[in-house]
């Protein structure tokens, strides 16, 4: 039924897990994986690749085309475009073969590129023949062994044990990527959450996706990156959770704050070191609230963490909103003393500058607006609560500030959204004042001038002949460098020299071979 296929990568983002260049995300590998072991002959583009061919690539050379796409946590994004349905609707409206769609906008949640608004994309969705509500790579297993669309279960799940041949085979989709060797592996170490015990975040699709968590063996997990290794990648993100201090943390079916784990842990960084020597090993989503009231065990895991990843890590913590009305409202759970211990243990352990030049780990702060019970005082509060931890000495790597998106099956309306409407301006005038009274005083503490920064990857250049670039890894930090000498691809080091309210001029002080 399917000989070949392609897989047409539109990218991804959600609350834990992202797919967008330079990360590889998880569906377009597992998809592969398990397409490889059913001996189907298959090829791997991304949407930006694929535009700038798009006239001179035949799409009816495939029996079968598997889209991936879906944003539940949408971001800017410096050198990629994400697509939308409604364009692969008009990429594939002459193609005759099986249009299987993937990733979060095939799940009933739906997906939205912007903050503060869904997209009703119901009528492109009807346009797939297979739609893949569950995992992707389960029904594509049900697909190609029933060779039957009709005879299929679109919600089929896998289990981890299914999982690993799938994440190994798929390793091999990495050589296919435009931009190789220079991609970062997203891993996938556990999924659904232990929030889930009262019904999570009020806006998050993670517990209602996925329920309690259900943990992947640490062997496993090892196998994969070993196999990706193998392949050439030498960046990784252990990203795919919703708090690595969670990972196999005890009680994590009975309790919202479970007891970390520290063995299950440190068996896993270790063995990750064990099998590859990763340029870049970090991390993504930490529960402060965890870290917070379970301080010993966070420790231990916080020193693990230094000791094993490279520096310029970040722990993005969920804080969403500092004021307790919302906090409450929405079932946050995480209060703002939580936030303050959580910030001090890591800024304690992780404060220290490694190798790349920037500190070993450090938090960054999600604050999402729109929320219930939102008023003109909680951005005060949030406000007055990032300026305590600037006074207090702390270092934050960066401060997210996103709109919340009413998600179907989460405890966010439209109603809310449109009440959070009246404060757009409000929302705006708050973003600019964090930035320029924050964001620009805590960049200037991260990484004071003079400071060498290693390795960073030149990407882009603009009309100005102005050269921009970033180090590998997690939430890294942008650089604008002037150079006439510079070539787009190339690392350099640099030496910081001024600011903007995000980002760092550099002066290049050594061009590497790659």
């Amino acid at each position: 039924m399917i000989e070949r296929a392609l897989i047409l990568d539109g990218y991804t983002d959600e609350p834990a897990g992202l797919g967008v260049p330079p990360y590889i995300g998880l569906y377009p590998r597992y998809a592969y994986g398990v397409l490889d072991k059913y001996n189907v002959d298959v090829d791997y583009i991304t949407i930006d690749k694929f535009r700038e061919i798009r006239n001179n690539f035949d799409l009816n050379n495939y029996d079968s085309i598997i889209c991936i796409c879906g944003f539940h946590t949408p971001g800017k994004y410096l050198n990629a475009n994400p697509a939308t349905l409604k364009e692969f609707v008009s990429i594939l409206y002459k193609y005759d073969g099986i249009k299987i769609l993937g990733g979060p906008a095939a799940t009933k949640y739906g997906s939205s590129m912007i903050g503060g608004k869904i997209v009703d994309e119901k009528k492109y969705k009807e346009f797939f023949d297979v739609v893949a509500e569950g995992d992707l790579e389960a029904v594509l297993k049900e697909l190609l062994e029933n060779k039957s669309i009709e005879n299929i279960d679109f919600n089929a799940h896998r289990s981890y044990e299914e999982l690993r041949e799938y994440a190994i085979r798929g390793a091999k989709v990495v050589k296919k990527h435009p931009n190789y060797p220079y991609i970062i592996a997203e891993i996938e170490t556990y999924r659904g959450c232990s929030r889930a015990l009262t019904g999570g975040c009020s806006f998050c699709t993670e517990p209602r996706r996925f329920g309690l968590p259900k943990f992947r063996d640490e062997k496993s997990i090892i196998e994969e990156i070993k196999a990706l290794y193998n392949e050439g990648i030498r960046y990784f993100r252990i990203g795919r959770q919703p708090c690595i201090y969670s990972y196999k943390a005890i009680d994590s079916e009975k309790e919202e704050v479970p007891k970390p784990n520290v063995e299950a842990i440190e068996k896993l960084f270790k063995g990750i070191w064990n099998v590859s020597n990763p340029k870049v090993l970090h991390i993504d989503n930490a529960n402060p609230v965890v870290i917070a009231r379970h301080e010993e065990e966070s420790r231990e895991i916080t020193k693990i963490l230094v000791k094993y990843c490279t520096s310029g890590n970040v722990a993005a913590f969920g804080v969403e909103s500092f004021d307790e009305k919302v906090i409450k409202a929405n079932n946050l759970l995480t209060t703002p003393e939580d936030v303050l211990k959580a910030v001090e243990i890591l800024n304690e352990i992780g404060g220290k500058r490694g190798e790349t030049g920037l500190p070993y780990l450090l938090p960054g702060i999600n604050l999402l607006f729109g929320l219930k019970g939102e008023s003109k005082r909680t951005f005060s509060i949030n406000f007055e609560y990032l300026k305590e931890i600037y006074d207090r000495g702390f270092m934050i790597r960066r401060i997210n500030i996103r709109q919340v998106v009413p998600f179907f099956g989460t405890d966010i309306s439209l109603k809310d959204v449109k009440k959070a409407e009246k404060r757009k301006k409000l929302f705006l005038w708050f973003k600019e004042k964090i930035r320029e009274e924050i964001d620009n005083k805590m960049l200037k503490r991260v990484v004071p001038k003079g400071t060498i920064l290693k390795d960073v990857f030149v990407e882009l250049k603009d009309k100005e002949n102005l050269y921009f670039g970033r180090q590998f890894g997690s939430y890294p930090i942008l650089v604008g460098i002037k150079d006439k000498n510079l070539k787009i691809g190339q690392f350099v080091d640099i030496e910081v020299v001024d600011y903007g309210k995000r980002s760092i001029t550099g002066k290049v002080i050594r061009t590497k071979t790659n």
